[in-house]
């Protein structure tokens, strides 16, 4: 049996180590397609999901670890504890934009578990601020550990994803699969230069189909619903026709009984 190559990126190796709305559908496909092809991705794509939990500026607004610290200063009151505090606080950070230190949406998504997960016999603000910062950094470190390749290969384990979305987005049998994923992680074959006068909304997607169109795949796989509106239009990619699989959360909706009669075919 001939094996593809099939590209992911950043938006398609997301949901295979942390849960999302496209976590199910994302090792569907895999599992069901391309367990026996080879999967590759480019070091700028690992590079960006790593960034997205960098708080580069260290600031209430932007790191919620640093928001944490503020639960020190709390004065409980009958109807608020301190995990609803911690909560509030996730949720106080900025709007803008989709990515971790941007949205305190997508912070609090992340972190929701971690909170959670702070023993409910803690009453004192102070030590439940420590216990909880210190969770918060022990799971950006295995997030970043999760992401960081080993002799050039990222191994993915579903035993090992992350809560993200939440665990009502996948299937409970999707934890009985003891399959495992080698992914190749090769390096950047361009320089992210080349693409400095494309719209800061569609670069790095440029730029990411770009190198996986020089690495001749067969497909690839993305999680970005405008993905293919944003690919690269230099005369090489032009040159050379491969199909692009876009993600979709159709899955995640027959899990939680959202499909419409179109949708689940009736």
């Amino acid at each position: 049996m001939k094996r593809f190559v099939i590209g992911l990126e950043s938006s398609s190796i997301m949901p295979l180590i942390a849960v999302s709305p496209l976590t199910q559908d994302c090792y569907e496909i895999i599992w069901g397609r391309y367990l026996s092809d080879t999967l590759i991705v480019h070091n700028d794509s690992v590079d960006e999901l790593k960034s997205i939990f960098n708080f580069r500026a260290n600031t209430f607004f932007s790191n919620p670890v640093k928001r944490m610290e503020k639960i020190r200063d709390f004065h409980p009151r009958g109807e608020l504890s301190l995990k609803g505090a911690a909560m509030k606080l996730l949720l106080d950070g900025q709007m803008g934009g989709w990515v971790g230190n941007k949205n305190s949406r997508v912070q609090t998504f992340f972190f929701s578990d971690v909170v959670d997960a702070v023993s409910n016999d803690i009453k004192d603000p102070a030590h439940f601020a420590g216990v909880l910062v210190q969770k918060m950094k022990a799971k950006l470190a295995r997030y970043n550990q999760m992401l960081t390749p080993a002799n050039g290969t990222l191994t993915v384990d579903i035993g090992q994803i992350l809560p993200y979305w939440g665990y009502h987005n996948v299937s409970p049998s999707l934890f009985t699969e003891k399959r495992t994923l080698k992914i190749q992680v090769l390096p950047d074959n361009e320089l992210s230069e080349v693409f400095e006068s494309y719209p800061s909304a569609t670069r790095r997607d440029a730029y990411h189909y770009h190198m996986l169109k020089k690495e001749r795949v067969e497909q690839i796989l993305v999680g970005d619903a405008n993905y293919s509106k944003n690919i690269c239009s230099c005369p090489g990619c032009r040159a050379y026709e491969c199909d692009v699989k876009v993600l979709k959360d159709t899955s995640r909706k027959r899990i939680l009984n959202l499909t419409s009669p179109r949708e689940s075919g009736h």
